[in-house]
């Protein structure tokens, strides 16, 4: 089963710790899953939409598009 997310989904610290070499945390996930992902990897706490992350620093190119 799929989610949809409000804004769009990104990856978490624990995706970060699990798969450091493809997962940063606060990045948006694969292009194909951005929108709607597996809800495995929510309740994984791989993923979480981006309007419930805090970014500090240099704007992100997602949030002009």
């Amino acid at each position: 089963m799929k989610v949809k997310a409000q804004s769009y989904w990104v990856w978490t610290a624990k995706a970060q710790e699990k798969n450091p070499k493809y997962s940063r945390a606060g990045d948006p996930i694969w292009p194909d899953y951005k929108h709607e992902a597996p809800s495995e990897w929510v309740e994984q706490g791989l993923i979480c939409d981006a309007s419930e992350v805090e970014k500090e620093g240099q704007a992100d190119l997602f949030e002009y598009i």
